[in-house]
């Protein structure tokens, strides 16, 4: 039985590997009941608990021969963990009330928002069962990391909400398109999705603008400098001429200060320094190199 730790509950793992022709089932484990957990996992007996009146498959048999994604695991009680590592080790469940364990072939993938070693740390997660997960293991970073997808994925989310809403085709304005380069989007993809919504929600027309935006995003927006970008100059004029920096230096802290006012957002910087990214990330290496 293979397992996979990612922070990620995309299916395209499934999608793109050999159980393709099989079940996919995501479950969110938060959202089941701890004293429901074991049942809906493993399945049980007919007469195993109070209103079991027929036996039910768990969600492993119903997902045997494909993937079962086990979304947010970090919200999983402790001795569910220890009977989930149990079936990862002997590819077995036991359903309640039943007297023998049921062979099963599932790939599992296990995804969370939380870091998992720091659950171990605490005694929230089990250290083997993570150690088991992590046969191959995933990092999604956030979406203010990646700031070339956000484009994309706006797109994607905004053509899946107009085809929901039967709206035919709409596009995202270049005003639009900024504004969401600038926000850092702490609420990740999902936070996207929902804006991309709204936005189809309150627009007439077939552009997006701004002022469909949710009002968070449009006053990150509004906060950043514009034509008046403060500059180092203003900071050379209050110094002594004898401790005036170098250009080099100069150009060290302006890069700086451009990367923390678009929340590390490469893009978006390098626009605003008018470079190209390519160019962006070898100052930056330079900089990291000089310590």
């Amino acid at each position: 039985m293979r397992a996979v730790l990612a922070r990620s509950s995309s299916p395209a793992i499934h999608r793109e590997s050999e159980r393709r022709d099989g079940p996919f089932i995501p479950v969110n484990c938060a959202g089941i009941p701890p004293e429901l957990m074991e049942s809906e996992f493993f399945g049980h007996e007919a007469g195993a608990f109070t209103g079991a009146r027929q036996a039910r498959k768990g969600l492993f048999a119903e997902a045997s021969g494909g993937t079962l994604l086990l979304d947010e695991i970090g919200e999983m009680p402790l001795a569910l963990q220890a009977k989930l590592l149990r079936v990862l080790q002997e590819g077995q469940v036991k359903p309640v009330g039943a007297e023998r364990e049921e062979p099963v072939d599932v790939r599992i993938v296990a995804a969370t928002h939380v870091d998992l070693m720091q659950a171990v740390r605490q005694g929230e997660f089990r250290e083997d069962l993570y150690y088991r997960l992590e046969t191959l293991m995933l990092t999604v970073p956030p979406l203010r990391e990646r700031g070339d997808d956000v484009e994309l994925l706006a797109m994607h989310f905004l053509r899946q909400s107009a085809d929901r809403h039967r709206r035919g085709f709409m596009r995202l304005g270049e005003a639009t398109l900024k504004t969401l380069a600038d926000y850092p989007f702490p609420g990740n993809v999902r936070e996207l999705a929902s804006a991309m919504e709204r936005a189809v929600t309150f627009c007439d027309g077939e552009v997006v603008q701004p002022e469909h935006l949710p009002a968070r995003i449009r006053k990150r927006q509004a906060s950043l400098p514009g034509q008046g970008w403060p500059g180092v100059a203003g900071g050379i004029q209050e110094e002594p001429t004898a401790s005036w920096p170098t250009l080099e230096t100069l150009q060290q802290q302006y890069v700086r200060q451009v990367m923390d006012r678009v929340d590390g957002n490469k893009r978006r910087a390098a626009q605003i320094l008018g470079i190209n990214r390519r160019t962006l990330y070898r100052w930056l290496e330079q900089q990291d190199e000089a310590g």
